[in-house]
């Protein structure tokens, strides 16, 4: 039988390791349209998204070069490739888009594989930036998604930073009925689990949107204690954060982000402006069985049979 401390003592990295293999890593022929990715393998999400985005966009004359941002030797790597001149560079994750911004670069940039509100709060550079696949889910998205699963339990919480623009617009014009839900500000990790608290016996779920600033391994254990202990059921956003004890998690299909970079280089590819940002077109929907049950709660997996349920 499951514990509370055996599910806390299954809460893994926020991102797990598991990079491409090498001979993933070989160049394609040289072409005329040059695509430089920028990411790191060990991190299997990112990782994921990059064989997706290989697989889309390699051949029919385009060439495709994968630079580890995290090995000894990236500088030297980057500067052979600038001499290249890809036509696009592709930063996957924040770390590579970072690295990306740093240095001068003839082509055209796209990002993917970070949050819309970490563009908007970082570097300065970012305004070099001509497209983005953010993993930002609407929040239109998680409510329904939700509710299909649950359709008797519709009273939702959203804890929202301050400090993170788009979610209080969000809620204004994306809900149907923005007075279903109950949204509390949260503006550091010291205040999450009072204000994660205060839902208590007011919501069915409560919605954690991804922030680095508030969820990290020091605030997800007591966050998911309290939740086991108070019958307050967790909706993440990632596999690790439903393994760690979340009740539901709702994610982008990292492959699928990976496809959608593809597309959204090859529009760069031809001339003329290729400005986009958008939001991920496939999520994937995964519940906590066991957690659900600790919780005495019924989902509809008949439903729903996309569901990803972990048992």
């Amino acid at each position: 039988m499951i514990t509370r401390r055996s599910m806390l003592l299954a809460l893994p990295a926020a991102l797990g390791c598991s990079g491409l293999p090498r001979s993933a890593w070989a160049l394609t022929a040289d072409g005329a349209k040059r695509v430089a990715v920028v990411f790191p393998p060990a991190l299997e999400p990112c990782a994921e998204a990059v064989e997706g985005l290989r697989a889309r966009l390699s051949g029919n004359g385009v060439a495709v070069d994968l630079l580890d941002v995290n090995q000894a030797t990236y500088a030297a790597d980057i500067a052979q490739e600038v001499l290249r001149r890809p036509a696009v560079v592709v930063a996957v994750g924040s770390d590579a888009v970072r690295a990306v911004l740093g240095r001068e670069s003839a082509g055209k940039i796209v990002s993917t594989m970070t949050l819309e509100a970490d563009r908007a709060g970082g570097t300065g550079e970012a305004g070099r930036l001509n497209a983005a696949v953010f993993l930002d889910i609407p929040l239109r998205t998680l409510v329904a998604e939700v509710r299909k699963i649950f359709p008797e339990r519709t009273r939702i919480g959203v804890i929202r930073n301050p400090g993170r623009r788009g979610v209080a617009s969000q809620i204004r014009s994306q809900v149907a009925d923005p007075g279903s839900l109950q949204v509390a500000e949260c503006a550091s990790a010291d205040q999450l689990l009072p204000v994660f608290l205060s839902f208590r016996k007011k919501v069915d779920f409560v919605i954690c949107l991804p922030d680095g600033s508030l969820y990290n391994s020091t605030t997800a254990r007591p966050l998911i204690m309290a939740s086991l202990e108070n019958r307050l059921p967790i909706v993440g956003f990632s596999p690790a954060f439903l393994r760690a004890g979340a009740a539901v998690a709702i994610y982008p299909d990292y492959r699928g982000i990976g496809q959608q970079t593809a597309d959204l280089v090859r529009r760069c590819l031809e001339p003329g402006d290729c400005t986009a940002w958008e939001a991920p077109r496939k999520v994937d929907v995964a519940v906590n069985a066991r957690v659900l049950r600790m919780l005495g709660i019924e989902c509809r997996t008949a439903a729903n049979p996309d569901l990803v349920i972990l048992r």
